[in-house]
């Protein structure tokens, strides 16, 4: 079976500027529908949004940033109308951070009571991982893990090593960057009311444990997040790419080389240099955040597999 590919848009303004991955097969106007499945020959589209506050309506997103910049860790509440028994998520957010203080349990590894990944270093995490992605570097869990330890030591994504609770995975991470949208709704639990990271069947038994009653008078709690659904606002879809032999042959030496490469785009909608910003054009970045430079000249994609190796 063929490995799902992630095309991650290393630049904010490529979207309506018709850069289409035209020599991967099937080719939309040339397939099979009965025996060729989903075709292949997509668009690069809107890259993931730049940390920042985002406008929410309970879990419904409004408006503002899909990657939030986190503010606030998990406060504590209670789920079942008596005394605090958790800490949870105080509003909703979205993105890498969010995803990470979601999943990740700091300094786990040392110790099974250590409580959340603060807000603060999920910002600065998911800056780092976003940084390398810029830079077209392996993101594989070797490179994850030593992102979040060098953030906090003895922390890890995935809970394999010591006593870490983490739940995370790379391929999840994966999703986010190339511009999926990871939600983290307001009252998830995070830690116990000892301030302990929970995993999650820990988290799910005091969901499973609430009534119909409670949930109408301390609102619905949840295990964990999710990515957001077709019907979902703020959705954002995003190809099913397998690595098949035209992809391979696209990354080498075809239209997918050329994009990974220096390309130049020049957005009307977007501003080259400091001084053409406005209210209704930002600045042309690249994934890191750096301003592009008025020539336009960048590189537009950056390449991965679901485990995180850089083609």
């Amino acid at each position: 079976m063929a490995h799902r590919v992630y095309i991650f848009p290393r630049r904010n303004d490529l979207a309506g500027m018709g850069l289409n991955l035209s020599d991967l097969k099937p080719n939309a106007g040339q397939k099979n529908n009965v025996y060729d499945g989903e075709h292949q020959n997509v668009y690069v589209t809107e890259s993931l949004d730049y940390p920042g506050a985002t406008v929410v309506n309970g879990i419904v997103y409004v408006s503002g940033s899909k990657n939030t910049t986190l503010t606030a860790d998990a406060a504590a509440m209670s789920t079942d109308g008596g005394a605090n028994n958790v800490n949870a998520t105080p509003a909703t957010v979205f993105g890498l951070a969010a995803y990470l203080k979601d999943r990740v349990h700091r300094a786990g590894i040392a110790a099974a009571n250590n409580g959340e990944f603060a807000f603060g270093e999920c910002n600065a995490a998911a800056a780092a991982i976003a940084t390398r992605a810029e830079a077209g570097l392996s993101l594989d869990l070797t490179a994850i893990d030593a992102i979040l330890a060098a953030t906090v030591a003895q922390t890890d994504l995935t809970g394999a090593s010591g006593f870490s609770k983490s739940f995370g995975s790379v391929e999840d991470i994966m999703k986010i960057l190339s511009g999926e949208v990871y939600r983290l709704p307001i009252r998830t639990i995070i830690e116990n009311d000892l301030g302990r990271f929970r995993n999650l069947a820990e988290r799910q038994a005091f969901v499973t444990a609430q009534t119909p009653a409670q949930i109408a008078s301390q609102g619905q709690f949840y295990a964990t997040g999710d990515f957001l659904a077709a019907d979902d606002v703020g959705y954002l879809a995003r190809p099913v790419l397998a690595q098949t032999g035209a992809l391979n042959l696209s990354v080498l030496n075809g239209v997918i080389s050329h994009y990974k490469g220096n390309i130049t785009v020049l957005n009307p909608n977007f501003a080259y240099t400091a001084g053409s910003v406005t209210q209704w054009k930002p600045r042309a970045r690249d994934m890191a955040g750096n301003a592009l430079p008025a020539t336009g000249i960048h590189p537009a994609i950056a390449v991965y597999t679901h485990d995180g190796t850089a083609l």
